[in-house]
């Protein structure tokens, strides 16, 4: 089990997943990158097979919302919730 993480180590760690795992860079940790169209359906698949391999968490498709993947901040209280 992952230890726990404060938020900013999570958010960074979750920009270095976009950086190198999916060639994505995010200019803030509030960007919307759904209405930015920096993430679609396809990326959104690639980054939750990474985050579940990197945290050691399944993600549950019946409780998942979208809104959980706008920004990096969301991204990671998400995360954190999830391990």
């Amino acid at each position: 089990m992952q230890k726990m993480l404060t938020d900013t180590d999570l958010v960074k760690q979750i920009r270095l997943i976009f950086a190198t795992e999916l060639s994505i860079e995010i200019p803030e940790d509030d960007t919307d990158l759904l209405d930015s169209g920096l993430i679609d359906s396809l990326t959104m698949v690639d980054l939750l097979a990474h985050l579940e391999n990197r945290y050691g968490f399944t993600v549950d498709m019946d409780s998942l919302d979208i809104e959980f993947f706008r920004t990096l901040k969301s991204i990671a209280a998400y995360v954190q919730q999830s391990i």
